[in-house]
Formats: structure tokens, sequence, C-alpha cells
């Protein structure tokens, strides 16, 4: 298994972010491989995390997000087919007040994708017209794989911060996502400290 991040500015950009998920993997005791790391700007935007299909196409990868807490092994999320999550802990839809429309949300998120060997046709795709996509799904690459690329999705294998779902009935997970809570990340356990 190779561990495959993507590291780009301005969000990112820091060595801390790679560091902190090589200590958690460390921690929980994760064998790999290799760990690989973009950290060139391609399109400056989360579309960049297409460019990894395009380069890494020869090995079996784990995609992990820079912004999520590790705390047991993961090596059972990786694949051969194409796979990232179903967003299982958030609803489905809310309520537009302005035009009182139920709008739904796209029901993947690509914190954590899986992949063996060459799966460059995904990049491929969203370069037949990179305007026209980032313009049609401007909220990020989900909603175009979601509409656009054949894909498994894992069943529920982590849980969301933003949503508070550990220690509930739905179990312990090895994997919390901070989607948008970052700062936070550094004040957990399992994380390094500043």
């Amino acid at each position: 298994m190779e561990i495959v991040l993507l590291n780009t500015p301005p969000e990112y950009g820091e060595s801390k972010w790679v560091e902190n998920i090589k200590y958690m993997l460390d921690q929980a005791g994760e064998e790999y491989d290799a760990i690989h790391v973009m950290d060139d700007v391609v399109h400056g935007s989360v579309y960049d995390k297409l460019v990894l299909f395009d380069r890494f196409r020869t090995g079996r990868y784990l995609y992990l997000d820079l912004d999520l807490v590790i705390t047991g092994t993961i090596s059972h999320l990786c694949r051969t087919e194409f796979t990232l999550l179903r967003a299982w802990w958030r609803p489905p839809f809310y309520i537009d007040e302005d035009n009182l429309t139920r709008q739904f949300k796209t029901p993947l998120n690509s914190s954590v994708m899986s992949w063996t060997g060459d799966h460059s046709y995904i990049y491929e795709k969203f370069m037949e017209d990179p305007e026209y996509y980032m313009l049609k799904y401007n909220k990020g690459i989900d909603e175009f794989i979601w509409k656009e690329i054949p894909h498994e999705t894992y069943g529920a294998v982590c849980d969301s911060y933003n949503w508070k779902w550990r220690n509930t009935e739905s179990g312990n997970f090895p994997i919390t996502l901070y989607n948008q809570a970052k700062d936070e990340i550094w004040e957990h356990e399992y994380t390094l400290s500043e």
C-alpha cells in the first residue's frame, strides 16, 4: 500500500501536515510501502486531487486528506476499483431558504480514496474541458465524480468531527474527518502537538 497526499498552498503547503499524517500512521502501527506527496499547484483548487490519478498509475494507492485524524489501522481501505467515501454521516439535502426548495448534497466525499493501477481516465475526463467542469461543479470534485466517473463507495468507515458521530451507536472508526474544522485538529490526542 502506498499513501498519497496532496499538500498544496495556499491552504496547506507546510510540512507539518505531512508529518502529522506520518505520525498518526506510525502511532496506529500501520504498515505502508511509501508516502507520496504532491505539492505543486496545477489547477489551484481541490481539482488538483484529480491530477493524482494521472501521476500514480502503477501501485496500490490510498489517498488521505491532510485534515483528518487516524486512530487505528486503515490498510483495509485499499481497493482495486476506484473507491471513495459515501457521506453517510450527513443529511442528503438542505433547505434553500431563499428559494424554499430542497437542494441535494453530493453523497460522496473524497477525503479518503483508493485505487490500484492505472485510473488516469478520471483525470483525462476532467481535462476534456476543465473550465467547464470547474464551473459546473463549482463546489468541488465530489459532485464531478458522482455525476461523471464510475466509482465504488466504502460503507461506514469513518466519522465526521462536524457531524459529531464519534462514540455513538455508530461505533468507533479509525478515521475522523475534520473538513472545514482543520484548525482544531492539532488539539487532538492522536496528532502531533506544535
